[in-house]
């Protein structure tokens, strides 16, 4: 790929360090038509993110069984009289009095005098259970009765206020109340209850996974159909100058790495940007619920892992222009290659390319180590901030633990919940690399769609029919793109109606390039080609095209069977005009002879015929169009004399009646024009017949010596 032309594209790009939400709005407006799939899809990845909470909810039973003495309803029965009472208990061992872990300002215990590390002794015969159901069951503002044991053995009756239960606790309450009454008496069974439950928690949470992730893929994959068929179209219809200076491969790059990486950021967007943010928002109300001093790990974390994203992905999407790049390169390179392999192979020159492409997969490869290693720091540095982090308050809350303010189950739930808190953070370092990576593919997609089509030049642009008078040339003057020297050079050319004009010279002269300029392939930089008097800047350009018949110089066959090609453009066509098209350009014989005949597959760009086959095929699409203009460029320089001879005659036939322009370099194709132009660098060197020319024109007798046009033939 030509580094100016690269230079030139990141010129028309935001700054790297710039976030270009124009184009990520555009790549996000995409799923628009899918929207309804889509929505769907993260309405299911939300309903997956709150079971897979309520999955993780479920270790907390589960630690309370194996971990814990007082089991499931003990536990809840103790937690709701602590909110009613204004205190926290050590957890209950049975034959053990009720001991206090802290005691709130305000509470009941704390008017009544009672502080931490006294314990309650319920009256006789009631044990700590049946005392902590009652204060459970006892109505806002109750009394109950109580006797109090200081670490000192002082023994002292009080009356304690039951105070209102919050919803926190009527939850936990009823919650309680659906398990079995011999719930904490028989323990394997409870426990297998619950993993019960928690089994088909984690079913439907990864069905709900699954099947979102299928939606949103489909809408998604759908957006990209309709953005490469978007491309495809803005492709034909983009200018021959918008080619002349882009190289083929980084066209095709566009449809296949930039839509890929658009189509990756998307599906990472609407999956993992919706799941892995509720996943956490709903791990933190877990946390919050178990202990609100959790959200100081979100303090710390969250601010480190904003700033790690966004610098890391500043460079990820620096790094994958340079990357996109760089497949542009490897493709122009292989398909050169492989276009040209009898060539390659004809001049033993398979090592030569083996190391030119050696070096330009060495330069794929250091463009892919180089984000793959700014991808991969993303993840271990967010993991080490999260480790530290967890350290800390792992340090914390095992403090709180060995000061019996927090319960072993309590503390084992929290580190895992914290541990699951870092696993969507982790993950969505990856959303935001994608669509930084994606909004880079989207820039260069964009940037061709927002071209303007080669039609854009008329604003009301006028339909033309059959050429009535004549085809003019004045004062032209064109440069291809990226090109210092003007191609043609003040050409004045008029060309009536049913002449046959035959264009000769040497190559690189300028033959070819005012076929394109009749064609609109290019506009002139200066000067004006006009047809039937109208500036063909301002004519319809498939109304203009469909008055010409072309055979280019190299012979083009598509994929597909004789009849496609011959009759290329027409979906239905007619297999006698077809067969008669073949017979008129001397390829019926050959097409018949070939397995399937007309229905044969020819293979891509006509691999199975040879040079002059693929040139009467080509010759056969012209005559099958039968348009009132014709351009035959080289049509004969591949066919062998017999097979010249016959398309002479046909194009003899066909041209009677028609505008005929024929560029050749064998006196046998073009003595019957009725005039023939001499061209040079540029220039329009001499009109004439073939004797006036070659009487008066150095040039063209040169040509006919040099280049087979045999004067006396």
């Amino acid at each position: 790929m030509n580094p100016i032309l690269i230079d030139a594209d990141d010129r028309l790009r935001a700054p790297g360090k710039q976030f270009r939400p124009r184009e990520f709005r555009r790549t996000v407006g995409l799923i628009l038509p899918y929207r309804g799939t889509v929505a769907l899809g993260m309405l299911l990845a939300i309903l997956f993110a709150l079971l897979n909470t309520t999955g993780i909810a479920g270790v907390f039973p589960v630690l309370k069984i194996l971990l814990e003495q007082e089991g499931l309803q003990g536990w809840a029965v103790r937690t709701v009289a602590e909110d009613r009472l204004g205190s926290d208990f050590a957890p209950l061992v049975p034959g053990e009095n009720l001991r206090v872990a802290k005691v709130s300002p305000g509470g009941s215990l704390a008017q009544a005098g009672v502080r931490a590390l006294d314990e309650l002794v319920p009256p006789e015969p009631r044990s700590v259970r049946a005392w902590l159901d009652e204060v459970v069951a006892t109505p806002a503002g109750a009394p109950v009765e109580v006797r109090v044991r200081t670490p000192e053995q002082a023994t002292t009756s009080v009356t304690l206020t039951v105070g209102p239960a919050d919803a926190k606790s009527r939850a936990l309450h009823r919650l309680a109340a659906l398990l079995p009454a011999d719930a904490d008496t028989h323990k394997l069974r409870t426990l297998t209850g619950i993993l019960g439950v928690l089994v088909v928690v984690v079913v439907l949470a990864n069905v709900c996974r699954y099947a979102g992730e299928v939606l949103v893929a489909r809408g998604v994959l759908r957006a990209m159909m309709d953005l490469r068929g978007r491309l495809y179209e803005r492709v034909l219809r983009l200018p021959m100058s918008y080619f002349a200076a882009q190289p083929t491969a980084d066209v095709v790059s566009r449809f296949v790495q930039d839509v890929q990486e658009i189509q990756r950021g998307l599906l990472t967007l609407f999956g993992k940007f919706v799941r892995e943010p509720l996943k956490a928002v709903f791990i933190v109300g877990l946390a919050l619920a178990l202990d609100w001093r959790i959200t100081l790990a979100m303090v710390v974390v969250a601010p480190v892992a904003v700033v790690l994203f966004w610098t890391v992905g500043r460079q990820v999407r620096k790094a994958g222009h340079r990357l996109l790049r760089a497949y542009g390169t490897m493709i122009d390179a292989l398909t050169a290659t492989l276009h040209n392999l009898r060539v390659v192979k004809a001049y033993t020159a398979e090592a030569q390319e083996q190391r030119r492409l050696r070096t330009i997969d060495r330069e794929v490869f250091r463009q892919q180590l180089k984000l793959a290693r700014q991808e991969a720091f993303i993840s271990p540095m967010l993991e080490t901030v999260a480790v530290i982090a967890g350290s800390v308050v792992t340090v914390w809350l095992a403090g709180r633990v060995l000061n019996e303010q927090l319960s072993l189950s309590k503390f084992v739930q929290l580190g895992f919940t914290l541990s699951m808190l870092f696993d969507p953070l982790r993950k969505l370092s990856d959303v935001y690399v994608r669509v930084q990576r994606s909004t880079a593919g989207a820039e260069r997609i964009f940037s061709v769609l927002d071209r303007p089509d080669e039609q854009a030049a008329a604003t009301t642009p006028v339909a033309v029919g059959p050429l009535r008078e004549r085809l003019e040339f004045v004062g032209v003057t064109f440069t291809y793109p990226g090109s210092e020297v003007p191609a043609l050079r003040d050409i004045d050319l008029s060309v009536e109606r049913g002449e046959t004009v035959a264009v000769v010279g040497p190559n690189g002269c300028g033959k070819t390039t005012l076929m394109g300029l009749l064609l609109r392939f290019f506009d002139p930089d200066r000067g004006v080609v006009r047809y039937d008097g109208v500036d063909l800047r301002g004519v319809d350009l498939a109304s203009l095209r469909r008055q010409i018949s072309l055979v280019t110089q190299e012979a083009v066959v598509f994929a597909g069977t004789p009849v496609d090609n011959i009759a290329y453009g027409q979906d239905e066509p007619d297999g006698r005009h077809v067969e008669a098209a073949a017979r008129r350009a001397s390829a019926d014989e050959f097409v018949r002879a070939l397995p399937g005949g007309y229905a044969a597959a020819l293979g891509e760009r006509g691999t199975t015929l040879s040079g002059g086959q693929r040139q009467r095929l080509a010759i056969a699409r012209a005559i099958f169009r039968d348009a009132p203009i014709l351009i035959f460029d080289e049509a004969t320089s591949q066919v062998d004399t017999e097979s010249e001879q016959k398309i002479q005659q046909a194009l003899r036939s066909l041209a009677e009646g028609r505008t005929t322009f024929i560029i050749a370099h064998r006196l046998s194709t073009i003595q019957f024009a009725r005039r023939i132009v001499v061209m040079d660098a540029g220039f329009i060197l001499d009109t004439g017949t073939h004797a006036e020319l070659f009487e008066r024109c150095p040039l063209y007798r040169t040509l006919c010596e040099t280049q087979f046009l045999n004067a006396s033939a």
